[in-house]
């Protein structure tokens, strides 16, 4: 791998670790009762899953 790609990885690792830490959201609802509740769509759920399984793939080769 050129030291580009190497860099991407590093990065995309560092993200998904930063998103798993402090609970990112890209949806928020009215709680009812003055606040907002903060949640996942089912489209960045699925685009997060996607990345974890390519990063599981490049450890496997």
């Amino acid at each position: 791998m050129n030291e580009a790609v190497q860099r991407l990885i590093r990065a995309t690792r560092d993200l998904m670790d930063y998103m798993e830490k402090e609970f990112v959201f890209d949806k928020m609802g009215d709680a009812g009762c003055g606040g907002v509740d903060p949640y996942r769509s089912e489209t960045l759920d699925a685009l997060i899953q996607s990345v974890g399984e390519a990063l599981k793939a490049l450890d496997g080769d």
